[in-house]
């Protein structure tokens, strides 16, 4: 199809234009359009719906700007061309289901299927190539309409469920043009294009909040996620844990429970890392805030303060297991004072992780010497002060959850696991106590900067990979060789990085939890 004259140039670039109402008899065909490629669409067989009035089951598609976060294609049909396209795209799994039950605590997720004797999925051709679009999806509403998709139409481009539909031949084409962080504007071919920046380039003015109040006293336990936008495992295991709560599967036994699901909006909602920078970093309260991670630090350093107890889930984009970061001994020092190390200890062995680290502030602080040394200016010792340090120095105590890989299909019940484990051990909801496993343990002891653009590490190292004495770990830009200079681990590894900045830390084996 020609390019359309009604949308070109009306929106940002990094927008999919949907427009539809070219014919009244076809209320469901219209264009999509990226850049200055059009080509026909199909939507909902019943049109669009606003927001407000968008069903489970109504045939149709909601209007409005969404994220689209990450897709899928069938090795089969492309070989694996999609990896290699910006936008971040993974094989299709063979058995899954996204499940449209509104009852289910699994509503609008992606559930991914063990059960060997399912027939395959792949080779749907409908969804050879297909791309989530981000609607009713931080905290699904019950009914709200789910399973939205973007992907191949019909021959006859007959109507969708409420998906946007293109042809088959140009789902290739639709996913090269494709970019991190870019939303899906849908709306009816007479209504103005809004200006991008009210979603996108302007901060949140918002964070959401969802707390229960036991009716007898206990523990003030606060559970985030989202910290860092491009990490969906925590919002989607804390929406399911407050659908649970709501609906009675779960019930408060003691306590005071808040949910935030998404800290950071901006972000979550560019699917970044940061908004305007890592929130995780100097995180304090700002009299004249200067960004949009001062003015959520504002609203989330009262929050913690406010309860006893942190559980931050997070996830990470290297290889490797699930893992927990724990603070300190117990001690009075001027770095990282702590009084609640064996309460700490206690939560996280109840939740059952393979890993747990302990010393990010202290190994952080020996980077921040080895970058002044090297004439980095403007370095506070509270540089390396996020949500679990803020919550020790207000008095409380937190443990950060890594789990698992940012798009791993476990990821998400990795972060519920542990919470309820939490939970439990707490005693703050009833269920049976699980077995306690002790993990593996290590303590970051060292960091290794970069000195050069070119330095790099021997390949991506998965968290908490053992390294020995002697193993050559990297190479300098000028050759020489980057030696591990005992036996250990490596964790938070990245194959290079820019001058001054951390190749790697290192970390030795831990008797911390016993």
């Amino acid at each position: 199809m020609s390019q359309n004259p009604f949308m070109v140039g009306t929106l940002e670039q990094n927008t999919i234009v949907v427009r539809v109402g070219h014919d009244p008899d076809a209320p469901h065909i219209g264009t999509l359009t990226i850049d200055d490629w059009t080509v026909k669409c199909a939507v909902g067989r019943n049109g669009l719906a606003e927001p407000q009035h968008k069903r489970e089951g109504d045939g149709k598609t909601p209007i409005g700007r969404y994220p689209l976060r990450y897709g899928f294609y069938d090795p089969g049909v492309f070989g694996d061309e999609p990896r290699g396209f910006d936008f971040p795209f993974l094989p299709k799994p063979a058995n899954y289901r996204w499940i449209e039950d509104r009852d289910s605590p699994f509503y609008n997720q992606l559930v991914f299927e063990t059960d060997d004797t399912q027939p395959s999925r792949r080779g749907e051709r409908l969804f050879d190539l297909f791309i989530p679009v981000g609607w009713n999806d931080s905290i699904p509403a019950a009914a709200g309409g789910s399973a939205i998709f973007m992907h191949a139409a019909r021959p006859d481009y007959s109507g969708t469920a409420g998906c946007v539909v293109v042809a088959h031949d140009d789902l290739l084409e639709m996913g090269r043009r494709l970019r991190p962080g870019m939303v899906i504007d849908i709306a009816l071919l007479n209504q103005d294009a809004r200006p991008l920046a009210p979603l996108i380039a302007a901060a949140p003015q918002s964070i959401e909040s969802a707390t229960f109040h036991g009716l007898r006293p206990g523990p003030k336990v606060i559970v985030t996620g989202a910290v860092h936008g491009n990490e969906p495992a925590g919002p989607y295991a804390i929406s399911r844990l407050i659908a649970e709560f709501r609906t009675g599967a779960w019930q408060l036994e003691r306590g005071t429970l808040t949910f935030v699901p998404v800290v950071n909006g901006l972000a979550f909602r560019q699917n970044t890392r940061v908004g305007d920078r890592n929130l995780n970093r100097d995180m304090f309260e700002s009299a004249i805030p200067q960004d949009n991670e001062d003015r959520v630090a504002n609203v989330l350093c009262p929050l913690l303060r406010a309860h006893d107890v942190l559980i931050d889930l997070h996830s990470f984009s290297g290889e490797g297991e699930a893992f927990a970061l724990i603070g300190p001994k117990n001690n009075t020092g001027p770095l990282e004072p702590f009084a609640h190390a064996d309460a700490e200890a206690a939560l996280v062995k109840a939740m059952n992780l393979p890993l747990v680290v302990h010393g990010w502030l202290a190994g952080h602080e020996k980077a921040l010497r080895q970058k002044r040394a090297a004439g980095v200016a403007g370095l506070s010792s509270l540089h390396g002060v996020g949500t679990t340090e803020f919550m020790r120095f207000a008095g409380g105590y937190g443990v950060t959850v890594e789990c698992g890989q940012h798009l791993a299909p476990d990821a998400p019940q990795v972060g519920y696991d542990c919470v309820i484990n939490g939970l439990v051990h707490l005693e703050m909801v009833a269920a049976p106590v699980p077995e306690i496993r002790l993990p593996r343990v290590l303590e970051i002891t060292d960091v290794i900067l970069a000195d050069h653009d070119d330095d790099r590490l021997v390949r991506q190292f998965g968290t908490g990979e053992a390294i020995s004495e002697g193993d050559v770990i990297g190479y300098r830009a000028d050759g020489g060789k980057i030696v591990a200079p005992y036996d250990g681990a490596v964790i938070f590894a990245g194959k290079t990085t820019r001058v001054n900045t951390e190749l790697c830390y290192l970390c030795k084996n831990s008797s911390q939890l016993g």
